[in-house]
Formats: C-alpha cells, structure tokens, sequence
C-alpha cells in the first residue's frame, strides 16, 4: 500500500511541475537585444509600418563562423543567409536578390544558350540585376542548449522527478556580427550586434515552447535554431532601420 500511495505521490508532484513549466512563458519565449547601434521602432512596428514607397536594392552574402567551436557547416551558413533574406524581402521594403541559388539560375540561362529550350520561353542572359547593398553575417558566440538546471536535487523518488524537470531545461545562445555593405565603394554604410537566446523544457519528449523547422541542419527545431531566428528578426529590424534613404530609390 505504501509502494501505492508513494507512485501517486509521485505522479502528483510530477503535475505539478508540469503545470509549473507549462506556465513558465517567459522563460521559454525567445528574447533578442542589439548589442550595438541602438535606436529606431521596433521590429513589430517596422513590420507593422504600411509600405509601398521605393525599394532598396540587397543581397546576402553566406554567414561565416568567428566561434571555432567546430559545429559549423556550409549548411548551417546558407540557412541562416536565406531565413535573413526571407526576412528581408517580407519587409516589403527591399528587392531581394538570390545569391543562394544563383548557380541553379545561371544553369537555366546557360541550357537556353544552348539552344535546348524553345527560343519564346528562354531565360536571356545578361538582366541578372546587381545589388547596391550586400548583407554579411558572422556568428560570433555559440552556446547550443546546456542544460540549465541538474543533480544535488535530493534523493528519493521525488529527488528523481525534480531533477529529471529540472534537468529537462535546454537553453541556447548565439550572437551575430551583421554588416550592411555598398557594393559601389564597399564601404560599411550599417553594422551591428545582435543576440539571442531561447529556452525549451523537454519533458519525455514534450516540448514546452514554440518549435521551428528548417534551414540549420541538425539543429532544426531546437532552442539553437529560435536562438537564431529572434536574433536575425532583431537584425531585420536594425537593417531597415539603419540603412541609409538614399538606398530607396528603386520603384516597384
């Protein structure tokens, strides 16, 4: 009977640390911060901002690694350099330019040269438009989701379900050096610092926290991945911000 009344006991506890961090938003809620050149709206209001008036001419060149932690991949520095474009061109205030993909493009340009597609559908050669602004990337800092929280929780049953919670916190940190750069004279016209950081519980494989998917290998869904999203979405927001007016000149 005791062993009964222990298992219920157990299971209690086990509730209410479930409700506990289901009620944690906070802690797991992906936070991003400039670390440098501060000033102008937010990225809710950038977003949120009406625009239909002249676009500024971008592209953006593959994130690098400056942490030498040996986690990176080329993989990892096209996602990250194609979510910041997605991001870009969803602005509304940018004529994004594929740099990812351009080799696909030029194939396309090179089978028509070719003579093997129809002469009214071929892809002509010489319009792929340059970009007076070109966007880089450095991931700076790097820390992939350590547990948060583990061991001299107690013995017991009940020692065991505190520090399985509490050993289930993951969280991740990355910083980014953005640079936006005039291709023309290859000055620095903006540059900056951004963070993030995100946090996720995972209970037997209950995630507790938003999960995202795509674009960083074999980190994608995990607080490594948001870590990146909310920092770049803090990015976006000092690029449309910090870029220079005369930059938007180009009508729709």
């Amino acid at each position: 009977m005791k062993t009964e009344t222990k298992k219920l006991f157990t299971a209690f506890c086990l509730l209410i640390l479930m409700v506990w961090v289901w009620g944690c938003e906070s802690l797991t809620t992906p936070k991003a911060e400039v670390t440098s050149g501060t000033g102008g709206p937010s990225i809710a209001e950038a977003q949120m901002e009406a625009y239909n008036g002249p676009k500024a001419r971008i592209a953006v060149a593959r994130f690098t690694d400056k942490t030498a932690k040996g986690w990176w991949t080329g993989e990892i520095g096209d996602g990250m350099a194609e979510m910041l474009a997605t991001a870009l061109f969803n602005t509304n205030r940018f004529i994004v330019l594929e740099r990812q993909t351009l080799q696909d493009v030029l194939a396309e340009q090179d089978l028509a040269a070719a003579g093997r597609v129809k002469k009214e559908t071929a892809a002509p050669i010489g319009q792929i438009e340059g970009a007076e602004l070109l966007v880089t990337g450095a991931v700076t800092e790097f820390e992939p989701g350590a547990s948060g929280i583990g061991g001299g929780v107690g013995g017991g049953s009940w020692g065991n379900v505190v520090g399985g919670v509490l050993g289930a916190m993951k969280k991740a940190h990355v910083a980014i050096d953005i640079r936006v750069i005039d291709t023309r004279t290859s000055r620095l016209v903006a540059a900056t610092s951004v963070t993030g950081s995100a946090t996720d519980f995972n209970l037997g494989g209950l995630i507790v926290g938003s999960r995202v998917g795509g674009g960083l290998g074999g980190y994608s869904k995990t607080p490594v991945e948001k870590a990146v999203r909310v920092a770049l979405s803090e990015a976006v927001n000092f690029i449309v911000t910090k870029t220079p007016q005369q930059y938007y000149h180009y009508q729709q």
